[in-house]
Order: C-alpha cells, then structure tokens, then sequence
C-alpha cells in the first residue's frame, strides 16, 4: 500500500476536540510522520459541512469555525482528482452493492482504485471495504 485514504469520519475529531478518539490521532501521528495520507475532493465538502452543522448546533461558535477551516490548508493531506463522468459507473455499482451514499461509495472506489489503505470510522463503509477486499487501517 502506498498511503492511506482518510475519511470524515475519522478526520472529524482533528477539528472537534469532543469526538477525539485514539485511532483518528494514530492517523493525524502518521501524517505528521511524513506517511502519505490522501482525501478524495469529497472529503473537503463534508469536513466543511461538519463545521458548519457543528456551529449551527451550537457545539462551536464562528470563530473557532473560521479558525478550523483555516487550519485545512495547514494539513499535510494529498487531495486527489474529484470523480469524472466515466466514474458514475463505479459509483453507483458500489452504492447499490452496500447500500452507501454517494460520498461513501467515492471512498470506496478511490480507496480500491488507487490500492490505498483506508481509514473510515463508518460501520457501513468499513463492512463495504471489507467485502471489497480493500485493505483497512485496523481499529486500535
């Protein structure tokens, strides 16, 4: 495996201190150690969405909102190309096959495509990979 494929879920904590977990710091460790860490272009909708929501809910406020999505830039993240048209096909066969939204099913496939581990939290996208024979990061 060359790198690791990241998902939301995982990234999720880096930004929101109350959903810190030992496995999303492991990966962040494994950036910040030069390894190869990569996001699909999806990844930045859904981590920007995330902060978003979490202001909205009040768990943050609009500084610390801004101040997080400054920080994006600052990740030593490779994000790739987003999905062309040719890709639908795969997206759709992998989100009928496992019942995954969209934006899992990109995971899916770049993660498989690119020979990439993956890292997701996500019960659904780990079962998905797993019966795609996608190479996880394990749980710790």
């Amino acid at each position: 495996m060359k790198g690791i494929l990241v998902d939301a879920s995982v990234s999720a904590s880096w930004f929101l201190k109350d959903e810190e977990n030992e496995y999303s710091e492991w990966i962040l460790d494994q950036m910040q150690s030069e390894r190869h860490v990569f996001v699909p272009s999806v990844w930045l909708l859904e981590i920007t969405n995330l902060l978003f929501n979490a202001q909205r809910r009040r768990r943050i406020d609009r500084a610390f909102r801004d101040h997080a999505l400054g920080q994006i830039p600052r990740l030593s993240l490779t994000m790739l190309a987003a999905p062309t048209m040719a890709d639908l096909a795969a997206l759709r066969h992998y989100s009928d096959k496992h019942q995954l939204t969209a934006y899992d099913a990109e995971y899916l496939r770049v993660a498989k495509e690119q020979k990439l581990m993956l890292a997701t939290l996500d019960g659904n996208l780990l079962a998905a990979a797993q019966r795609e024979k996608v190479h996880v990061v394990a749980l710790i």
